[in-house]
């Protein structure tokens, strides 16, 4: 790890994480964000850059970032691919209260502190929180994105992918401390693909977390995605990674067989025209597909990592 922006003996009240691979140009423009939104506290927050990776020039975008940054900087190298498992290096080098991971292609807004902070001030017991998404440049298409009016909490009536997005999602700390870290068997960059958020974040309302979503913590995503391959290559790995959730419980809590279960019969209904597809051009019998190829994947990934004796970043609950 190395300490690139000025030091500070106070403890941060919020660590900035964010995972970045070979982005170079779009985590720039991600990190001066980040500065319109802390000019009011700096003090209040350091930023961790943790470099999974990348062959660009990365380094120096973090490094010449740090020079003028108003608050500490840190850039962490994680070589070995995986988002969960450079979550976990990046929760492992964070020193504040508070976390905060969002996207090396998203913005914050300039208010975002504030509100984040507010929210946190308020609670009596540690949260996850995610906030309002919005779509940064109107040709790329909708998707990736939550602009949801509502402040909403998880119950388990809800499926709990997209409840919160990984781009823009906050904790206390004690909830690491309760939940464990992410499992590193999910998320880009692993066999899984994705999952990794709705993996954490149903273990967190499982150790009886509330899971929330607030609608004033907001960023901007710039994702680029703009053709139906883009997003049928992007809702198959979010389907690869639900099937590997839905294979890790369903011996451990039937509840979750509920969330396949409501896939199938939404497939079902839309085939007998009772109902219209979201977006229209979904694929549901291509969805379940996709699921139980994650389960296969899951279940010879599981089977192997006991054979070897290995553990999945402490995550296995």
């Amino acid at each position: 790890m190395s300490s690139l922006g000025p030091g500070s003996a106070a403890v941060p009240a919020v660590s900035v994480i964010i995972c970045t691979r070979n982005r170079a140009a779009s985590l720039a423009e991600c990190l001066s964000a980040i500065t319109g939104a802390a000019r009011a506290m700096p003090a209040a927050i350091e930023l961790v850059v943790v470099d999974n990776g990348s062959t660009d020039d990365t380094a120096d975008v973090v490094a010449a970032f740090a020079r003028t940054a108003p608050f500490p900087v840190s850039r962490v190298e994680e070589k070995h691919p995986g988002l969960a498992r450079a979550r976990n290096v990046g929760i492992g080098h964070a020193r504040g209260r508070l976390l905060l991971f969002t996207d090396d292609d998203c913005l914050l807004s300039p208010d975002y502190f504030t509100g984040m902070l507010a929210h946190y001030a308020a609670d009596a017991e540690p949260v996850v929180r995610g906030g309002r998404i919005e779509l940064h440049d109107p040709e790329d298409l909708p998707v990736t994105i939550k602009t949801d009016p509502r402040r909403r909490r998880f119950s388990k009536d809800m499926h709990p992918g997209g409840f919160v997005h990984g781009c823009n999602m906050t904790m206390d700390r004690a909830v690491i401390d309760r939940v464990g870290p992410f499992d590193e068997r999910f998320g880009a960059g692993t066999t899984f693909l994705a999952g990794e958020d709705t993996d954490f974040l149903y273990r967190a309302h499982r150790a009886g977390i509330a899971v929330e979503y607030v609608p004033d913590m907001v960023v901007s995503h710039k994702h680029g995605r703009r053709t139906e391959a883009d997003q049928r290559a992007l809702f198959r790995h979010y389907d690869i990674g639900n099937g590997a959730f839905y294979a890790k419980f369903m011996f451990k809590d039937h509840l979750v067989l509920r969330y396949p279960y409501w896939d199938l019969l939404t497939w079902i209904r839309a085939v007998r025209g009772q109902v219209k597809l979201e977006p229209e051009n979904m694929d549901y019998a291509e969805r379940l597909r996709f699921n139980l190829l994650g389960m296969a994947r899951f279940w010879f990934s599981a089977t192997v990592g006991r054979l070897r004796g290995h553990r999945h970043g402490g995550a296995f609950s």
